[in-house]
């Protein structure tokens, strides 16, 4: 049957995947991706970080994490009872030795062959004993351990879901949160004032020179673009991959979006992405 080590190694292999990459693409540094592939699992790392990053690294090569972590976890259980058993064996061997010391004193006496007996029960009394609350204790750990990982995983999904519908689970009337100064404004539709009845004279006024920007998507975008002057929503939804939409705009303009990768931006003739990925804004003259 292959380690746990054999089969992360097997998958990243099959991939076509070198160590350098796996450790840029998942985070964890290299010598660490080799120990675990080399299922040397006694590195300096608290335990928490040890299965986080087997975990990740299962993921990363599409194997099943939950399988593999518990599959590190059994490993880990039969380690230390097998320490365990280890340790035992040596006080069984030390004991014994002990034993025939004091029949070799007592050598000559009558009741020697019934206080060696008694000496040998009482020393396999005591190894149950200290056999038996060293395996409670191994099992109150690891479950004390998985108990954390469990709660940990559970929190951070909780975290994941909050931020994600904050960002695209408003409504268009929703309040927008600033990505730059993190305030909430208010909604970018607001109620139409009632025309005032006081008639006034009309002047003429000039036509507002208007500029065309072309937004384009390489992946699922959602975008907020709004002036900057008196913070007009000109456009709001979700782009997918190939899709654009073109924005009439006078004057600057602040475009929040959350996925900057995903983004190109067309302006004046020329073609860029933002300076900035994930959920950030930019803006424009």
């Amino acid at each position: 049957m292959q380690s746990i080590g054999e089969r992360l190694e097997e998958a990243r292999k099959r991939k076509g995947i070198s160590l350098r990459e796996a450790s840029e693409a998942t985070k964890i540094r290299s010598d660490f991706l080799g120990y675990i592939e080399q299922s040397k699992f006694d590195f300096d790392l608290p335990e928490i970080y040890k299965r986080g990053f087997i975990g990740n690294y299962a993921r990363y090569l599409k194997l099943d994490p939950e399988k593999i972590l518990t599959d590190y976890n059994a490993e880990q259980l039969g380690s230390t009872r097998s320490k365990k058993a280890g340790a035992e064996w040596f006080g069984k061997m030390e004991l014994k030795s002990a034993a025939q010391e004091q029949a070799e004193i007592e050598e000559g006496v009558d009741n020697a062959t019934y206080g060696h007996i008694s000496s040998k029960a009482a020393a396999s009394e005591s190894e149950v004993a200290v056999s038996n609350e060293s395996d409670e204790e191994g099992d109150k750990l690891f479950y004390l351990k998985a108990g954390l990982v469990f709660v940990g995983t559970l929190a951070l999904v909780f975290i994941l879901f909050g931020l994600v519908k904050a960002i695209i689970g408003g409504g268009d009337d929703a309040p927008i949160r600033d990505p730059e100064t993190g305030g909430i404004e208010a909604p970018a539709n607001p109620s139409p004032a009632i025309p005032s009845t006081t008639t006034e004279a009309s002047t003429p006024v000039a036509p507002i020179a208007t500029e065309t920007v072309k937004l384009e998507a390489t992946g699922t975008v959602y975008l907020l673009v709004r002036q900057s002057n008196d913070k007009t929503e000109l456009y709001r939804g979700t782009l997918g991959a190939g899709e654009s939409t073109e924005i009439s705009k006078s004057g600057p303009i602040e475009i929040m979006y959350t996925a900057g990768e995903n983004l190109i931006i067309n302006y004046k003739g020329e073609r860029f992405k933002p300076s900035r990925s994930g959920t950030a804004s930019s803006k424009l003259d």
